[in-house]
């Protein structure tokens, strides 16, 4: 990979040409940033600035303003996947629902704002759905075998309860009890844990 040249950008401010590569991804990263800031609908200009390139470069990097979305999208899912590390099946319930709850809040974290804009895209934009789903099911597959033991306890796996984890676990809940309700994420990942003690062993004690 080349270290690449200077160019002097139009404010005239000398700026490192990246490659290609390095450049389509600041200006993923940029929009992505610009998310989590709360901007919903961040201008090219905006994005520009943050990637330190010109709008022009953006519109050769993405031709189309989906390709930008999708490729934000993409970036967002395998990051949300890396941060995705299932505790062993085989400890004990609590220890497996206090891992998962916080690793779900660490999640969150990183999905706020972006999942949102995601879940607006997605019926229209066939490449976003198709991809928050994969990451959405990798998600699911791991809460199955986290909770193996509680799923099959009749030797099937017990579908609506998996259903009823997932939704507990998930950035829709959270949503509601951090941005919705106003709760602490102490607060809110105390309600989740209860929620799977409930689900999981009947045990709705704190």
């Amino acid at each position: 990979m080349s270290e690449g040249t200077t160019e002097r950008h139009p404010s005239g401010e000398r700026r490192r040409r990246r490659n290609p590569e390095q450049t389509r991804k600041a200006i993923v990263e940029a929009l992505l940033a610009a998310l989590k800031d709360g901007s919903y609908a961040p201008t090219t200009k905006d994005i520009a600035d943050r990637a330190g390139v010109s709008e022009r470069s953006i519109f050769v990097h993405f031709p189309g303003r989906e390709d930008l979305r999708v490729a934000a999208v993409d970036a967002q899912s395998e990051l949300v996947e890396s941060l995705v590390v299932a505790p062993d099946p085989s400890l004990p319930l609590d220890e497996r629902i206090a891992a998962v709850v916080e690793q779900s809040a660490i999640v969150f974290a990183h999905q706020r704002t972006p999942r949102l804009l995601g879940l607006l895209e997605s019926p229209s934009i066939t490449a976003i759905d198709e991809r928050m789903r994969l990451t959405d099911g990798k998600i699911r597959a791991g809460l199955a075998r986290i909770f193996a033991a509680e799923l099959n306890r009749d030797g099937t796996q017990d579908r609506e309860l998996l259903d009823l984890i997932e939704a507990t676990v998930g950035w829709a809940y959270r949503h509601q009890l951090v941005d919705r309700r106003g709760l602490s994420q102490r607060a809110a990942s105390h309600a989740i844990t209860r929620a799977l003690r409930t689900l999981l062993s009947g045990n709705d004690s704190d």
